[in-house]
């Protein structure tokens, strides 16, 4: 009886034993996974239809023709998780659109820790299309991804000065547009970069000072140093035949206020190309130098909120003396009828291109919108009328076009 009462004892101790142990791994597993289920998570798309006529006369001579009808478009189906621990932030999304060539699948995170007084922040994205494959000519089957490390900058703050450094939109074009559905907004260099009238300026690899100087004005100064060549200031082209073994740098200065009712925003940016030459061969002359200005002024008078845009840039090769020059703006305003808006917009645009030192011909271009949004319950509904026309003199002349566009919409 003893020898049973100590077997008894030995085995219930093991149990115990094994009982503490799983109580163990059980509270550790729900501390582990608090943080999991801290994440907030949604998912959201959206789905549009229209119907459109647009008339389109090529040039003076040509017919005009008219076509369009009704078609529709699903937007992008987007996953988002957010996640929030005291001042730290963090959020995730996957969202998968059609583009122009295949599925685009895009998956992104972006977040903020503070320690003391300053906030830093990041974000990586990639981007896993699916555009097919196809046979290389070595006979190797490719498919069309992502080739390469995602390019992302590093911010740091502490709510009056703010330090960005990497490839990031470190200056604001300025352009404050607003268009309706329908098409009539111009742009400056349509063909490439299809930059509204402001400043011509983009994402690229540099280093940005913000600093706040009150509630009311803020100013950025941007320096711009990298191997590429065909994005100064983040749009401007290389003219002169620059290789691999160019670089580029370029300074920009920012400014945003609001005073009373009238807000305003200026850029200025110049950057230049130059040949650094390579272990065996000296540097050369070969070099693009180009200028953009951007102005962006906005009114608020209650329900009626006009505003201007108007942008400069100028971009010349320093042997072939090949370039090029834009002046744009527009002008418009929205006018609040309760919950619904009406929008009236109107642009202008010169471009001019400048091949061995002989300038082309100006072509002139201009673009009108007058649209009405509104709501039917939860679906927006929209509706305007957009024209635009083109003049080159000695090219084409005599283009115009009109469209009539109406949009339904819902987001869920």
């Amino acid at each position: 009886m003893v020898w049973i009462a100590d077997k008894l004892i030995t085995i219930s101790r093991r149990v115990m034993k094994q009982l503490s142990k799983m109580m163990l791994a059980a509270v550790a597993s729900v501390a582990l996974a608090a943080p999991a289920f801290a994440w907030d998570f949604s998912a959201s798309g959206s789905a549009a239809a229209y119907f459109n006529m647009t008339t389109v006369k090529a040039n003076k001579d040509a017919n005009a023709l008219t076509g369009g009808g009704v078609s529709s478009d699903g937007g992008a189906i987007t996953l988002s998780s957010s996640n929030t621990d005291g001042a730290n932030s963090a959020a995730l999304s996957y969202a998968v659109n059609w583009a122009d060539s295949g599925l685009d699948e895009t998956l992104s995170l972006s977040g903020s820790k503070k320690v003391g007084n300053w906030t830093g922040s990041g974000a990586v994205s990639y981007n896993l299309d699916r555009y097919g494959c196809s046979n290389t000519s070595d006979n190797v089957t490719r498919c069309g991804q992502q080739g390469g490390a995602d390019s992302t900058s590093v911010s740091v703050t502490d709510g009056t000065m703010t330090i960005t450094l990497g490839d990031a939109s470190h200056l604001s074009g300025q352009n404050v547009s607003t268009s309706s559905t329908a098409s009539g907004s111009i742009s400056m260099d349509g063909a490439d970069d299809d930059i509204a009238p402001g400043a011509f300026v983009g994402g690229y690899e540099g280093v940005s000072l913000g600093y706040k100087i009150d509630d009311s004005m803020s100013v950025t100064v941007a320096y711009q140093t990298s191997a590429a060549v065909g994005d100064a200031c983040g749009a401007g082209e290389a003219y002169d035949g620059e290789g691999a073994s160019h670089g580029i740098s370029g300074t920009g200065f920012g400014f945003s206020g609001t005073f009373g009712t009238i807000s305003v925003g200026a850029t200025v940016c110049n950057a230049v190309t130059a040949d650094k030459g390579t272990a065996t061969t000296s540097a050369g002359s070969a070099s693009t130098s180009t200028s953009t200005l951007g102005l962006g002024i906005k009114m608020d008078m209650g329900d009626i909120d006009p505003w201007f845009s108007y942008g400069t840039y100028v971009g010349l090769a320093s042997e072939s003396k090949n370039g090029a020059a834009y002046t744009g703006m527009d002008l418009g305003l929205t006018y609040a009828m309760g919950s619904d808006t009406v929008i009236f917009y109107y642009g202008t645009v010169a471009e001019i291109d400048t091949t061995a030192g002989t300038a082309g011909e100006v072509t002139n271009k201009t673009g009108m919108e007058i649209g009405y949004n509104t709501a039917v319950g939860p679906v927006g509904l929209s509706a305007g009328y957009g024209s635009q026309t083109a003049d080159q003199t000695g090219g084409t002349e005599g283009y115009s076009m009109t469209d009539i566009e109406v949009a339904m919409s819902i987001s869920f």
